[in-house]
């Protein structure tokens, strides 16, 4: 297991290999902690960075600016199905996780399935100037599925590995007058064969704009499209961001966030985003090393398996979990975050569209799900 974490590792590094999901920071020099040159961008445009925390989701884009993901951010929207959420995770440049879902009966024919996983994110700043930054995004991660389960319809086997590979670049810019913009662009693989094929090869963008509203508010506009998504076309998103005070924040538009604080060590969150990507959790500070948390969130992935006889055909897992974890602070910006989850409602079925005419269905029994995450934030 050491040996192929390092493996991903050296691969995430050397390709600059992307992340899946929407980063989140709260200002360019709190993320990495970089000088900045100009006093200009070290004044205005920390002002014009809003306040973000994740538990999708690593270094990235103001919060304002787009959903908020995995575990308070909107995604990018990818869900994960290595379970992440604890506290801190939102701004971290480096995440590594490892999980395991024990067998369970299938429920649609004889015959059990189980899996596990790990996955490693990382985020670069190659360029921060005057007026914006730019980020190299990476990530691997791998799916490893132990059945003798028969897809009913098309006849073919569970495919035994599921990889998600994916390489990009995001850039942050200041426009002036507390307005900024940006993009991110990445390609990626997710399949049981990575690269195999040009078909099997994904285009994911975002483009987005913060205006702001007032001496505390904003408004958000972005365009997302992601062939991999529950809706298959652009998405526009529009959002009201408002801030009446500093312990509620929230997204009043697509996508839906919200953030409430009702002690120092007491923290809310809730995002919504189309089509059923929702996710609540409460996390209580137990001092200054330990944090303990718990919600509710779903989970969707998409994969394009490279033996499917429709191009457009996708490969979906999706299911709803129930999270209770503790994270352990260990110095210098690292912490280790244990989570256990009840999973229920497991679907995996193949469909043009999420929303679409299903075949190959399979039904899962429920079950638990363990996890265990590295983190640096750096």
């Amino acid at each position: 297991m050491a040996l192929f974490l390092a493996l991903i590792l050296m691969t995430a590094h050397n390709k600059l290999l992307a992340q899946h999901e929407l980063l989140s920071v709260k200002r360019l020099d709190e993320v990495f902690q970089e000088p900045i040159q100009s006093d200009e961008l070290g004044g205005e445009l920390q002002r014009q960075l809003a306040q973000e925390e994740q538990s999708r989701e690593f270094a990235s884009a103001p919060e304002d600016t787009f959903p908020k993901g995995d575990g308070t951010t909107g995604e990018i929207p990818r869900r994960r199905l290595i379970d992440s959420g604890g506290p801190g995770s939102g701004r971290a440049p480096f995440k590594s996780q490892l999980f395991w879902i024990p067998q369970q009966a299938l429920k649609a024919q004889p015959g059990n399935l189980a899996m596990s996983g790990e996955e490693v994110e990382l985020g670069y700043p190659i360029r921060i100037d005057s007026n914006g930054i730019w980020l190299a995004l990476g990530g691997v991660q791998r799916l490893d599925v132990s059945t003798s389960a028969v897809l009913p319809d098309s006849g073919l086997p569970f495919p035994n590995q599921l990889w998600d590979i994916e390489a990009g670049l995001m850039h942050i810019h200041d426009l002036g007058d507390d307005r900024q913009a940006g993009g991110m662009l990445r390609v990626g693989s997710p399949s049981d064969q990575p690269f195999g094929a040009w078909r099997d090869m994904t285009v994911t963008f975002l483009g987005f704009m913060t205006i702001p509203s007032g001496d505390r508010d904003a408004w958000n506009f972005s365009l997302f499209y992601s062939p991999t998504g529950q809706i298959i076309y652009p998405i526009p998103g529009v959002a009201y961001v408002w801030r009446p005070n500093e312990r509620l924040q929230a997204n009043l538009g697509i996508p839906f966030s919200l953030e409430l604080k009702p002690t120092d060590s007491l923290m809310f969150t809730a995002s919504y985003m189309p089509l059923n990507n929702v996710q609540c959790s409460l996390r209580q500070s137990l001092g200054e090393s330990w944090s303990i948390y718990g919600g509710y969130r779903t989970v969707n992935e998409t994969f394009l398996l490279a033996d499917r006889e429709n191009n457009r055909e996708r490969t979906y897992l999706f299911d709803q979990r129930l999270t209770l974890g503790v994270q352990r602070d260990l110095g210098r910006g690292w912490s280790l975050d244990v989570s256990g989850a009840r999973i229920f409602d497991r679907q995996f079925f193949q469909a043009e569209k999420f929303s679409g005419r299903r075949r190959d269905e399979l039904s899962i029994d429920s079950g638990v799900a363990i996890t265990l995450q590295l983190i640096w934030v750096r």
